[in-house]
């Protein structure tokens, strides 16, 4: 008897499934995997995404933008909140208001100077979880086409360039047609402007007692992949020292 009890116990036995529950996504930013390049004077959109759940709400969620130390943008309690802003970035920064709701703490960022380089740090905060990731800028601005003159002296003929307003600083070089480097017979001055801190370079090419020479001119600024090209073809008359 005890036996047959034991069968309809083992047989009425429920196997109870497992309870499921439905957990919102980890919280998680995402910002740029490289470094961001900003052009002098313009403005750029510096991207920060996170998490948005069921259970967000704007008047709980904190965003803050940093360089080091540098507050550059705060925003909570549902505005933006710029007393700790540096003065370095007054007037020149917003988020998207109208995006929040949807994960957008990207920053825009105007009037870019060379002074704008750094590391950058997008903080968020919200009922989901705060994170913080950082990624630097860097500062750069096109070199003008370069400016040509020629003069002709008692020790040959030297040739004249110049270009201002460029940054980083550039790379310049002056090549015959076999690709020869011919720096020995150039001086070359980069200066730095003290208020926009863009560069400005001069350069004098000296050619002496040579006839049909083909020299080009090659200025980069290798930041923006940039690069101009000038070829110069010169006929010459020997001259004497």
């Amino acid at each position: 008897m005890s036996l047959s009890l034991h069968m309809i116990a083992a047989a009425t036995k429920v196997t109870q499934a497992p309870c499921t529950h439905f957990q919102e996504a980890e919280f998680e930013i995402t910002v740029p995997n490289a470094p961001q390049i900003a052009l002098h004077g313009q403005s750029i959109i510096l991207s920060c995404s996170f998490s948005v759940g069921n259970s967000w709400q704007l008047s709980s969620s904190v965003m803050t933008w940093q360089r080091g130390l540098e507050v550059i943008h705060s925003f909570y309690h549902s505005q933006d909140q710029l007393d700790r802003q540096s003065p370095h970035f007054a007037n020149r920064t917003s988020l998207f208001i109208s995006e929040i709701s949807k994960g957008n703490a990207s920053l825009k960022l105007d009037h870019i100077t060379p002074e704008d380089a750094g590391i950058y740090t997008c903080s968020v905060s919200t009922q989901m979880g705060s994170q913080k990731k950082s990624f630097p800028l860097k500062i750069a601005a096109y070199y003008p086409e370069p400016r040509l003159r020629f003069s002709i002296s008692a020790h040959g003929l030297d040739v004249f360039m110049s270009s201002e307003g460029g940054y980083p600083s550039p790379t310049l070089l002056w090549v015959t047609e076999s690709a020869e480097d011919i720096a020995n017979h150039t001086e070359t001055h980069l200066t730095q402007d003290s208020n926009t801190k863009l560069y400005n370079v001069n350069s004098t090419l000296t050619l002496t007692g040579i006839t049909n020479v083909s020299v080009t001119l090659i200025l980069r600024n290798t930041e923006l992949h940039q690069e101009i090209r000038r070829e110069l073809d010169m006929n010459l008359i020997s001259v004497k020292k």
